[in-house]
């Protein structure tokens, strides 16, 4: 038995580099919170173009781990399906899960490739609920009830056409 696993010793190179990566990216999170509450606090100041730069090496340290991520897996002798994300021994032609076809190729380059549209942020934004506020008629509030208070009026499609042709 080596003493030395080059397969290890590259998986690990790669795991680091991951590690390293999500620091860089924690970094910038954290650059571009600063850029904004600098804004926040002096209206004149322009940090559209550095918050831009941010979350361009962002999204370029998203991919460059997926690559990572899947080099990975090819080290451990397995590819992930396009389609469905599963993994799948190297000698398979096609997904075991999904049935989809594999490229040709059982090259590191063509099973670890990602397209910048096929990554996306796992970081989702938490949007805040908003109810209506009440709707005045005559200057005065309309009672809203809690049932009321989650649905948002819709214009009629009869009155909206009506005053489109008017």
């Amino acid at each position: 038995m080596a003493l030395f696993d080059p397969k290890k010793n590259q998986i690990a190179q790669l795991q680091k580099s991951i590690e390293e990566k999500n620091r860089q990216i924690a970094v910038n999170f954290d650059a571009i919170g600063k850029l904004y509450y600098r804004q926040y606090r002096d209206m004149s100041a322009d940090v559209s173009r550095d918050i831009n730069a941010l979350c361009e090496g962002i999204s370029t340290l998203y991919i460059e781990i997926e690559e990572c991520r899947l080099r990975i897996l090819y080290e451990r002798g397995f590819k992930e399906c396009k389609s469905c994300r599963k993994e799948n021994p190297l000698e398979h032609q096609y997904c075991s899960a999904c049935g989809v076809k594999f490229p040709e190729s059982n090259d590191v380059n063509v099973l670890t490739h990602v397209d910048s549209v096929d990554v996306a942020a796992p970081i989702t934004p938490l949007l805040p609920q908003v109810k209506p506020e009440p709707q005045l008629e005559g200057g005065n509030p309309v009672q809203v009830t809690p049932s009321d208070a989650n649905v948002i009026p819709q214009e009629n499609e009869q009155s909206a056409g009506q005053s489109g042709e008017q």
